[in-house]
């Protein structure tokens, strides 16, 4: 499935959790989206479900967790990364620059619904999650885009982002889990190359803007990624350099800016620090995120300024 302005193109998979799976800008010809290395993929959605089998690449959703959780979560256990990456999602709508779509959890009994929309410089996605069960239920939810990367590339977070808690970090290099992380610090924000080995994840404490982003050196083009912070108040960082998944497996090179309703890495945790969303019986929660190109041939200082503000070269959501 295929939509297309002037823009850009953004393809999208339904059978393989509803993911976008290329986001190419039609002005510079850049993929900002990591392209799966797994290949003939027969997902078998259960508990025991593997996210590095998956597709692993593109934009995913996470929910109702990130990490797996075991029987002792409230509400029973719940397979890594959730249900909704492993899933075929229904078309319940489709145009030239629209898409719809929707999926039911099994974990939980919540029903998610998506609708994708080009926009004259980027897309928006309306999400919808609603409890369709008779008791209570609980989520986490994270977007999790994985963009494509070269070294050089600049990661830009809000400036009121100035320290991160690290929680995993494969070599070391930023510190150890549960460390305050000073941001950018020592060039952290800077894309190393795929030989560096490293693996970071990291979240900001609340925050009042939602705007982060990423920017492509080479082809002088940035992509910022909007979200309301008053419905996803929190922001996840994926560092990948080659330091996931190890063993024999091609090793991821991205970098996942995860807005959340969370800074945990589980549903469980999320429990623990009493930041799991709540839904009663028939109860929904919506929100909307939205991705921009910029022009090309811009510098890194402008694309900084224009994610700090808003309102240089950007339509917020």
């Amino acid at each position: 499935m295929v939509l297309t302005n002037g823009s850009l193109s953004v393809s999208i998979v339904p059978e393989e959790g509803g993911r976008i799976s290329s986001l190419v800008s039609r002005v510079t010809g850049i993929e900002f989206l990591t392209q799966s290395t797994n290949e003939d993929l027969h997902l078998k959605p259960g508990l025991d479900a593997q996210f590095q089998h998956g597709a692993c690449a593109g934009i995913e959703e996470c929910l109702p967790t990130v990490g797996i959780c075991d029987d002792t979560t409230a509400g029973g256990p719940v397979p890594d990364h959730g249900d909704f990456w492993q899933l075929s999602w229904r078309v319940t709508a489709q145009s030239a620059d629209n898409a719809a779509l929707a999926a039911n959890g099994f974990s939980r009994p919540l029903l998610f619904q998506k609708t994708i929309s080009l926009q004259e410089s980027g897309l928006s996605i309306r999400y919808r999650v609603q409890n369709i069960g008779q008791r209570d239920t609980s989520f986490l939810y994270a977007c999790h885009p994985l963009f494509a990367i070269e070294p050089g590339d600049r990661v830009v977070l809000p400036s009121e982002a100035e320290t991160l808690q690290l929680t995993y970090s494969r070599t070391g290099r930023m510190g150890k889990p549960g460390d305050q992380v000073a941001w950018p610090g020592n060039e952290f924000d800077v894309v190393l190359p795929a030989e560096a080995g490293d693996a970071e994840m990291l979240y900001s404490g609340k925050l009042s803007t939602g705007r982060c982003g990423l920017f492509r050196s080479e082809g002088k083009q940035g992509l910022l990624l909007s979200f309301s912070p008053q419905k996803l108040p929190y922001l996840g960082l994926w560092l990948c350099y080659g330091g996931w998944p190890g063993g024999s497996a091609p090793q991821q090179y991205a970098v996942a800016l995860e807005p959340t309703t969370a800074p945990c890495g589980t549903l469980k945790e999320a429990h623990e620090k009493g930041l799991a969303f709540q839904l009663a019986p028939g109860e929904a929660f919506e929100w909307e995120l939205g991705i921009h190109l910029t022009p090309s041939g811009i510098t890194w200082e402008t694309f900084r300024g224009a994610v700090d503000s808003g309102t240089q070269l950007f339509q917020t959501v």
